[in-house]
This record gives C-alpha cells, sequence and structure tokens, in this order.
C-alpha cells in the first residue's frame, strides 16, 4: 500500500483534484548547548511571523530537546517557544551534569590504571546526567517519565509525528524513535526505526555525548548521542511525509578565506583536533544531506511525474549561525568547573581560537543567551525566505 500511495496521489492531481496540502517538517540538528541558537531562531519566527503547523518535528543529540519540547506543548506555538527560550536563557550546568571535582577524577584515574582491567576512562561517563533527566521531567511535564504530550497533540491533529535519533552501542545502528505516523521505507541494515511512546528516556540517549555522559539502557541495549552514525539528517522527515523541511543548523558557515585561516600556531592542540572530529560527527552531515536533497530535487525535476517511482520534489530551507559559535564559547572557558575544567585544561583548548567541542558542554547562561540572540537575528535577516518559506 505504502509503494501505491503516491502514484494514486499524482493520479488525483492530473485528473483535476486539489494539489495536496504541504507536509511541514521542522529538523533540529545537534550541537549540545548550540542548540540554544534554535530557540532563538523559532523565538523570531513565534514574535513576528505567522504562526507555522509543523506537522513533523525531529531532532537529534541536544536538538532533540527542542523538538520534545515543542512536539509535547499542547499550548499556542507562541506560547511553547516562549517557554523554549526561557529554559536555555536560565539553563545551568548543574541544571545537565554533575562533574567530579578534578581531584576526584585524577584520583579515579589512578585507581582504574592500577586495576586488572586497566581501563583509563570509566564505562559510565565521566560526567552525571541525572541532573538533565530531572529537569526534562519537570520541563515536559513528566515526572514519570512518559512525555504524554506527544500522544495527545497527535490525537488533536495537531502533530503528525515526532521523531528522535539515537545511536544503539549494542549493534552500531541508528535508531529512530517515533510517535505518531510511522516512517516509511526507511529501513536499512545500519538505520531502523521503532514506533513508540516516546519518554525521557530516548531524550537522554540521544543526547548523550560519547564518553563525557552515560549511555542510557533502552529494552536492555545501550544507546547513545544520535549524531553519531547518522548520515542523512533529513531522512526521519522526508520518510515521515515531509515535502517541506525548515532544519536549524548549529553549524557556522565559513567564508573560503576564514577557512583556509588557522584557527591555532604550531602543532594542533587536542582540543582542536577534537573540535574537528566532534564537527565532522556531529555537525557537518547536515550540509553535506542539504546538498544531496537539492540535486536529486534536479533530477526529480527532470523525470515525468508518471516516471518518478515515488520519489517527490522537498522544498528545504536551512538557517544556520553567522557567527562561529565554536570560537565564541571561547570566552567562557573560564566557566567550566570540575572534571570539565580539568579536561579542557589536558586538551590544550586556550591554544585554539575555536575550541567547538567546548561550545557542545557549555552550558552557561550567559552563554546560551548570546546564542539565542544570534539566532533571534539571524531569523530576522532571513524573513522574507522564511515567510514566503512557512506559506502554506
Amino acid at each position: 500500500m505504502a509503494s501505491i500511495w503516491p502514484h494514486y496521489e499524482r493520479i488525483k492531481v492530473a485528473l483535476g483534484a486539489p494539489k495536496p496540502a504541504s507536509t511541514f517538517a521542522l529538523v533540529m540538528s545537534g550541537g549540545g548547548a548550540r542548540a540554544a541558537y534554535q530557540a532563538g531562531v523559532l523565538q523570531y519566527i513565534a514574535d513576528h511571523l505567522e504562526s507555522p503547523q509543523f506537522d513533523i518535528i525531529t531532532g537529534v543529540s541536544a536538538g532533540s530537546i527542542n523538538a520534545a519540547q515543542l512536539a509535547n506543548d499542547e499550548r499556542s506555538f507562541k506560547e511553547a517557544v516562549d517557554h523554549l527560550n526561557t529554559g536555555w536563557a536560565n539553563l545551568k550546568a548543574d541544571d545537565v551534569y554533575h562533574a567530579n571535582t578534578s581531584l576526584n577524577v585524577l584520583m579515579s584515574i589512578l585507581r582504574r590504571t592500577s586495576d586488572k582491567d586497566n581501563e583509563l576512562l570509566p564505562r559510565a561517563g565521566l560526567v552525571h546526567t541525572e541532573p538533565l533527566a530531572e529537569y526534562l521531567k519537570k520541563i515536559l511535564n513528566a515526572p514519570d517519565g512518559r512525555i504524554s504530550g506527544i500522544g495527545r497533540n497527535i490525537r488533536k491533529g495537531k502533530l503528525k509525528a515526532c521523531a528522535l535519533v539515537t545511536t544503539d552501542y549494542s549493534t552500531g545502528q541508528t535508531v529512530t524513535w517515533v510517535e505518531g505516523a510511522p516512517m516509511i521505507e526507511a529501513e536499512k541494515p545500519n538505520r531502523i526505526s521503532r514506533n513508540i511512546e516516546l519518554k525521557v528516556e530516548h531524550i537522554m540517549a540521544s543526547t548523550s555525548l560519547p564518553f563525557l555522559f552515560p549511555a542510557i539502557p533502552i529494552d536492555q541495549h545501550w544507546y547513545g548521542d544520535g549524531g553519531i552514525r547518522q548520515a542523512e539528517p533529513l531522512s526521519p522527515a522526508v520518510h515521515l511525509g515531509a515535502n517541506k523541511i525548515l532544519a536549524i543548523s548549529t553549524r557556522y558557515s565559513r567564508t573560503m578565506t576564514e577557512a583556509a585561516n588557522p584557527v591555532t600556531l604550531g602543532y594542533p592542540p587536542a582540543a582542536q583536533i577534537f573540535g574537528v572530529l566532534l564537527n565532522a560527527i556531529f555537525l557537518d552531515r547536515l550540509d553535506q544531506d542539504a546538498l544531496t536533497l537539492e540535486r536529486m530535487n534536479k533530477l526529480v525535476s527532470e523525470i515525468a511525474p508518471w516516471k518518478r517511482l515515488g520519489m517527490r520534489k522537498i522544498d528545504l530551507h536551512v538557517i544556520r549561525p553567522s557567527r562561529d559559535l565554536g570560537k565564541l564559547s571561547s570566552e567562557y572557558q573560564q566557566d567550566l568547573k570540575g572534571v570539565l575544567k580539568l579536561i579542557a585544561r589536558g586538551l590544550g583548548s586556550k591554544d585554539t581560537e575555536s575550541p567547538d567541542w567546548l561550545s557542545m558542554i557549555l552550558f552557561d547562561p550567559g552563554y546560551t543567551s548570546k546564542l539565542i540572540e544570534i539566532g533571534y537575528a539571524d531569523a530576522g535577516r532571513n524573513r522574507g525566505q522564511l515567510e514566503r518559506f512557512l506559506a502554506k
């Protein structure tokens, strides 16, 4: 039935039936604390544009926090976005993780290197994320972990589906957890989906940065950050039926001059290498996926409608930061505490102008408020394009 349906829809349009209404999707990428930028973009839309109806909302890593909040909120779009921004503007590191003191971490490492298992890093992450679990239960009104507002919004027709992406450490597969309409033709050996009632544990898993945050157990498997193997960040929205996608990236697009300008002198410190690695895993893939979608749209446009075999043109608009959020984070290094301060020193973060890894875990009200401000301004500069894109 799934393969016949697109042909059926095209035949109806060819015979004079009205063109089906657009199915809008909101896609939010990862980036840790950088996700505050997405809240700023959405705040401008809520303040100055006609409230959009996002039928599909997807998120990965910290973007899943924003996705779950919006999908769960039963109030107006404006009220939901106001609540989202208030949370990010006041979020502190203590709301996300508990970091051991530097001395405790050092002693722990020394004990481990003397144990028979000889493991240097603790298996359960370098920080404890129980505060984040409690924070999510509070802001989502989910004391038992069930994000029940999502199901109610789906039943009321306000939402079609919400999807959060994780990585199954036990199998290496990317697992997309979906509440609402199922994903169509999305299964691959390394990419699967599960239709369930979304819970706080799914957000915790999606946001679990490897090594820093502990993996999360779900159904006897252990899950971590969904951005690790997600090669196609737009895929969940596409397979849920979207034909218009607004994607909010947290990756600054450098000019050719900026890209060729070194951000560190001499042999690169570990912080620089780590940042390049994290960008490649968590941030760069949206750009590549957007380029692939653009090429597919051109290809589909060249094919007669009856020969497209279910393929469809998908309108995409991407908003991204006008400033380098990694460089901005360097101004807040002095606010780190405990093990994270120890890691920053050990990685040589002060020896690079753009400590991108730091921007992902810098849950500081000063930093996140600045990101909200930048996102708001960037959306304002995109107002004309956004108005046209969000028009029904």
